[in-house]
């Protein structure tokens, strides 16, 4: 360093000193790169991790199962719902009308029966009484011919006895036949179980549960979603009137890229986090099965490579992950949700065709259909007494 007039001169950077910055830069680096290869090695690559997950669960739809017009909606979204609760009405007079109409058939029905019952009664009195009206003529005639040749009985007689002889005879083969007919509607048969009493009743039973149907009842226990139903609309059979979401069952699909599918298998414990929640809340999981087919396969319009141009993409197999119920209660999920998930493969226990899934059978089922058969058949038994 030298002084002119008053001026500092800085002397030129010793090339040492150099050396030395570059030395340490370089270090660092290495530093640095042997720790994300340590990182890797040891951690990162018993993990395969997506962001292409989502939390799934059990939408299911409430439809209506009637005609008829809507006069009464009782409940609404974000709202939880029992299963058996009456989440609206509807007028339903056609449902009523074809019960009504039911009801009169049947009675009919029954009254047809007990009137072929008594007919099979009489017929067969009346062939009874033809047969016995049958077998005198015949005596008549033998005592008649035994006695034409005295002269005691007249030929014209005998002749008379002959003709009504064969007279009997034509009408008993036709009361008969009508005895045969009437034994056919009832014979090996009661009033309550003829075949005719029976199809009339399986009409009652049905426009019953028709008519009782107009009362539209949640089927399971969740909260209300995607109501599309207003008092004084009209309805169809099969149109979704509201969407139930039981939020104590859901797990997550996660769709790893078909390269990191290699080593997952189903039993390994998975680290999920939520963007509902953020980092600070960690999910456990374990992969329960892989679903069998990417995700292109399930699509409306599926691939065709087959037809001249091509274009490789890696394609997405969708896990199934069980979310523990422990998570789920301190920190609620929803269905349609992201999520971060973070898949360990140092446990491979299961072959890749293992699955564990299993259906939760409690969840999975409804109650409130079971009483509907019950009370069609007891209205059925009332409508055969009131007319026996």
């Amino acid at each position: 360093m030298t002084h002119e007039a008053g001026i500092v001169h800085q002397s030129p950077p010793i090339p040492g000193r150099r050396i030395r910055h570059v030395m340490i830069i370089s270090v660092l680096l290495l530093i640095m790169v042997l720790a994300v290869a340590a990182w890797w090695f040891f951690h990162e690559r018993f993990y395969v991790s997506t962001n292409d997950a989502y939390v799934t669960g059990n939408i299911i739809p409430v439809e209506d199962q009637t005609p008829g017009t809507l006069n009464k909606v009782l409940v609404d979204n974000t709202q939880f719902v029992h299963a058996g609760q009456i989440m609206a009405t509807m007028q339903a007079d056609q449902s009523h009308l074809q019960l009504m109409q039911a009801e009169a058939h049947l009675g009919l029905e029954v009254r047809y029966v007990r009137k072929a019952f008594a007919t099979v009664i009489q017929l067969q009195q009346l062939v009874a009484s033809k047969k016995a009206t049958l077998e005198k003529l015949k005596g008549d005639l033998a005592r008649f011919r035994a006695s034409l040749p005295s002269g005691a009985t007249s030929a014209i007689r005998v002749q008379d006895t002959h003709k009504e002889i064969q007279a009997l005879r034509a009408q008993l083969l036709a009361e008969r036949a009508a005895l045969e007919g009437a034994e056919a509607v009832v014979t090996g048969t009661t009033v309550r179980s003829n075949p005719l009493v029976r199809q009339a009743a399986a009409q009652v039973a049905r426009a019953d549960i028709q008519w009782q149907r107009r009362i539209i009842r949640a089927p399971v226990s969740g909260f209300v979603a995607e109501r599309a139903s207003y008092p004084g609309i009209r309805i169809h059979i099969g149109q979704r009137l509201f969407s139930i979401v039981p939020l104590d069952y859901l797990w997550v699909v996660a769709n790893v890229k078909e390269t990191d599918m290699h080593h997952i298998r189903p039993g390994q414990p998975v680290e999920l986090t939520s963007y509902y929640y953020g980092h600070a809340v960690r999910y456990r999981g374990t992969v329960e099965g892989l679903l069998p087919g990417a995700g292109s396969a399930f699509s409306i319009l599926p691939p065709e490579n087959a037809t001249g141009n091509y274009i490789h993409i890696v394609e997405r197999v969708p896990v199934r992950i069980a979310l523990s119920q422990k998570d789920l209660r301190a920190h609620p999920l929803r269905p349609g949700l992201s999520m971060i998930a973070n898949i360990h493969l140092s446990s491979q226990r299961h072959s890749v065709l293992k699955t564990l899934t299993s259906t939760p059978i409690k969840g999975y089922q409804t109650t409130i259909y079971g009483g509907e058969l019950a009370h069609a058949r007891n209205l059925v038994l009332d409508i055969i007494r009131r007319n026996s």
